[in-house]
Order: C-alpha cells, then structure tokens, then sequence
C-alpha cells in the first residue's frame, strides 16, 4: 500500500509529507486548497505525462516521491525483468524530478528508470478512478477487460495469446507462400538460367582471375621470344614456303656443281659454302634450343586461350557480382532458391495443415475462455445488480452479454478469444436493456463503476485504489451508502478517496484535510491528519460552511454514529 507521499514545489504544494494508512482514507477540503494536486501528483508517479507549468512559480524543479509496503508479488517480477533493486523486507520507492527545462528523473529504489518502465510498475501499484474514468466503461471495448479481470482467467489467456501469435505466424507464412508462387514459374526459368551460365563457365578456383593475369604478363615476354626464334628458325633452315638460308645454299652450292669442271676455283667455292650450310644449321639448332618449337607451349595460343577466359570471367562478373567468390556464392543462393520453389507447394500444403491445426488448438482455448467468461458474466451481472439497487437504482436490470463471433458460420478469432462482450443496463421500470453508451447521468455512471470495482477482486491488482469525488451528482443518501461500498472495497485493499460528500467522509478510518494558508504573501498547501473530533468539524463544515452550528455539528456526528452502526 502507499505509505508516505512527498510533495515538494509542486504547484502550492511547497512541502507537504503525508502519511497514509490502510483501510479507508479519505481527503477533505475547501474548493482550491489543492486535492488535484494530491490526485495529479500521484498520476505523475504511475506514469502521466509531466507538464513543467506544474513547478510551482519560481523554483527550479518539482520532487513528488512515494514509499510503499506489502508489494504485489508482479511487481517484484517486473524488478527482476529491468533489473531494479529490491528487497522484500524493505520499503518500495519511487521519485520523480521534474524540471524547470521540460526534462523529467524517474528513480525506482534509487535506480534510474525510463517512463515506460515506470508505467509498468505504477499500474500495479495504484490504481486512479477520476470522473472521467467513468467514460471509460461506456466504452463497449473496456467491458472485455473487465469481466477478464473479474473472471480470473490470466492463465487461460496467456496460454490463448501464445497460439493466437503462432497462428497469426502461420498465416503470414502461407500468405509469403502464395506470394512466391504466384511468381514461381517465371523465377525459376530465371534461376536455372543463372545456374547453367555460371556452371558453364565452370568456376571452380575463386582465385583462378588472379592465377591467369600472372601467367598472361609471363606469356606476353614468352611470346615476343617465341615469335622471333620462330622467325629466325623458320629462315634459317624449315620454312612452309621453302625459301629458308638452307635452302638458297643448296641451290647455289647445285649450281655451282654444274660448271666445277669447267673452272677449278668453283671447288674452293663450293667447299666454303658447304662449310658455311653446316654453321647455318647449327645456328639453327641453337635457335631451337632457345625456345623449342611446339604447337603445345605456343605462347600466342595460351595468351589467346587466357584472354578468352578472362573475358568470360570479366562477362560474369559484369551481369553477377564483383568476384568470382561472390559469383559461386550466388550460384548457390539461386540452387537454394530453386529448390525452395521446387518445394514450396509442398510445404503450402503442409503450413495449411498446421494453420488448421493451431486454429483448432486457439478454438478450443477459446470455448473454455468463453465458457469460464459465460459463467462469470451471469455472477457478476447478479452481484452489478444488487449494488446498485442498494445504491438507490431500485428498478434497475444489468445484465453482460457473451457472444461469439462468427463469419460464415466459423469462429472468428481475436486476441482475445471469439467473444465480444457489452454491459447492458435498463435504470428504470418498463425500459429495455440497452447499451452503457446510452447512459447520460455521471451519478448513475459513478455507481455502475464502484458496483462493478467492489465485486473485482483487488487482491491481484494494485493494492492502492484512488477514488477521484466519485460522489459528483449524487444525493446524500446514496453517497453514504457508496461510503459504506468503499469501506468494504477497503478490507481487501487500501481505498483513498477525495470527496466533498459528507456521507463519505463520515465513514472514514483515516480523515486527512487537505488546507490552503499564506505564508509570505504566498499560497501554500498543508495536509493533516485529523482525529474524531476534528473529523467531525470538517464534516460538519461540509454540510454547512465555514460558520459552524450546533446543529451542524449535531448533524455531523449523528453521520458518523450512523455510518458506524452501518458497518457493526
């Protein structure tokens, strides 16, 4: 529960420390002495929006901190999950800072913590009913929410949400597939043309580029050598057209025969030519030697043989990717493709089966949420019914209503089962039942939502309830029988409520009044505690003013005799 509250310029709070206790806590005082901002500053700790016009004028910063006991376990759960300090046996804390500049320092037992993660925490720690939260339960939305709250079915829930998101995964997975094969023909014909061409090319070394550039700058020197040892062999001695140096010797030496017996010296002629053939031959040998002469290490052929490559290569990696890695890599990308294709009906087939599957599984979670909300809907609507004709309703029927929800005769899932659920209410004799939106008195709105907050079980929700005046256009015979409603709500959770109802205040355990003084020349906001006889004046204040009389004072303790023979 909240033990302590701390206000420090907060609006004409300058410093105001509260103590609360357990049980029925009820705030009292003149209009303006500052009960919103008691409300307002508690909303800052559970996580509302912090304006800076807040800060009261002149100072720097607000400081609004609070200590709590007997912590719900959720909460300690929530610590764990964002690692916040804690220690059972110790108080709970929180302060929020809020600055001069817009910018706001939330601490949860001292540690730093985001807004978000304060909302988490605060939601299980107070729990704030102004007038306006009566709206929210005109809200058809909201009414699934409550009869959950009030049926105790979190389990059947989680276990609910659980098979609704793998249903919800499933049928996005066989819309990806129908996607997929809407387009499966025309990719695939593209996949198995990127696989041919890459497999033709038969890439296996992704270092085979950098290998044929070396061996092509080797071959460019090989081939000049090649080219002119060829040249100078093929003139020497063998050439495809005969006109070889060999070959001219031979013919002069065969002509120089012909007339050697004519002219002695042709002998000595001759004899230096055949002697020259011989070295021309040599030479000849020797130019092999230097580069042998073979169609196998033909240099211009290799170089032709690795251009060729390396314009295939450069061709590839033109249309694919930028290395020959990346182009094997995405040959296998488009095999991995082409068989997902290849399987992809099949596995439709298959996530259809387990879409029917996990909807069954949803169906029947939800038939035991629906008979659970069924049966708790016929409860509460009795119990709704009882409150209110003791809150002065006499004539009044509520009744809440479960229906499926259907489309085509098949169960239409939400995230909370197939049920949508609506409060309806007649407030007077003859009327039919009818929606909660139809309902235009605040009084009556006020009464349906304590009926409705005193049979949910506060137990596994926060253990502080804050009730914002919701005596606001109630007579005074009814706002004692809500005081009587928020006692009882008080036996199983700690109940704080602003009212400015007499007939409320009587039925206080713990009476603070909320006072607006000067001081400086400047307003300032105390609270204090008040005992019996002091509650009794202010509740005699209430029904009568700030000029007090006897009778008021009669009248005020007379309220607060009665309310106590209300509760023997």
């Amino acid at each position: 529960m909240l033990e302590f509250l701390h206000l420090e310029n907060v609006a004409v709070a300058k410093n105001v420390d509260i103590n609360f206790s357990d049980g029925f806590n009820v705030l009292t005082g003149e209009t303006g002495a500052g009960k919103s901002i008691i409300i307002d500053s508690i909303n800052l700790l559970i996580g509302a929006k912090a304006p800076k016009e807040i800060i009261r004028h002149g100072e720097e910063k607000a400081i609004i901190s609070a200590l709590f006991s007997s912590v719900n376990d959720e909460v300690y759960d929530i610590c764990e999950d964002i690692g916040i300090p804690y220690d059972k046996d110790d108080l709970f804390s929180i302060t929020r800072t809020i600055n001069i500049d817009g910018k706001t320092t939330i601490k949860i037992n001292a540690k730093t913590v985001s807004l978000m993660q304060l909302k988490m925490i605060g939601s299980q720690l107070i729990n704030v009913h102004g007038q306006n939260d009566n709206f929210t339960f005109m809200n058809k939305s909201n009414h699934i929410l409550l009869l959950d709250e009030y049926a105790d079915i979190d389990e059947l829930l989680c276990d609910y949400e659980n098979s609704y998101k793998r249903l919800n995964e499933v049928k996005g997975k066989i819309s990806s597939s129908l996607e997929v094969l809407k387009q499966k023909n025309l990719m695939m014909d593209a996949l198995k043309y990127q696989i041919a061409e890459i497999e033709a090319a038969k890439l296996n070394d992704e270092n085979e580029e950098e290998i044929l550039l070396s061996q092509r700058n080797k071959l460019k020197g090989s081939e000049q050598i090649y080219k002119s040892t060829q040249s100078a062999y093929k003139a020497l001695f063998k050439s495809e057209s005969g006109i070889t140096a060999t070959y001219l010797i031979d013919k002069a030496i065969a002509s120089l025969k012909k007339i050697e017996k004519f002219d002695e010296r042709t002998n000595e002629l001759i004899e230096i030519l055949q002697n020259s053939l011989s070295e021309i031959e040599d030479v000849a040998e020797r130019v092999m030697e230097i580069f042998d002469i073979d169609d196998s290490s033909n240099p211009t052929k290799q170089l032709d043989e690795i251009e060729e490559r390396l314009t295939l290569i450069q061709r590839l990696k033109n249309k694919y990717a930028p290395t020959i890695r990346e182009i094997l890599q995405i040959k296998k990308e488009a095999e991995s493709k082409l068989a997902y294709y290849e399987s992809c009906e099949q596995e439709l087939e298959d996530l259809k089966i387990e879409y029917k599957n996990v909807y069954n599984e949803c169906c029947q979670i939800a038939e035991k949420i629906h008979c659970k909300r069924e049966d708790s809907a016929k409860k509460l609507s009795i119990n709704v019914k009882k409150s209110l004709i003791f809150l002065d309703m006499p004539k009044v029927e509520f009744e809440i209503k479960v229906k499926k929800i259907e489309k085509n005769n098949k169960a239409l899932l939400t995230n909370r089962g197939y049920d949508e659920v609506e409060f309806s209410i007649a407030t007077n004799a003859g009327e039919k039942l009818s929606s909660m939106e139809k309902i235009a008195s605040g009084g009556e709105l006020s009464r349906i939502m304590l009926a409705l907050k005193s049979e949910i079980n506060y137990k596994k929700g926060p253990n502080t309830v804050i009730f914002d005046e919701i005596d606001t256009g109630l007579s005074g015979s009814t706002s004692q029988k809500i005081g009587y409603m928020l006692v009882k709500i008080s036996e199983n959770t700690q109940v704080i409520c602003v009212t400015h109802s007499a007939q409320i205040a009587a039925f206080s355990e713990n009476h603070y009044l909320i006072k607006k003084y000067e001081n400086n020349g400047r307003a300032e906001t105390k609270v204090v505690i008040l005992n019996e006889q002091e509650s009794v004046d202010e509740i005699a204040r209430i029904i009568g003013g700030s000029n007090l009389t006897t009778n008021q004072h009669k009248a005020a303790q007379e309220l607060v005799e009665e309310s106590r023979r209300m509760l023997s």
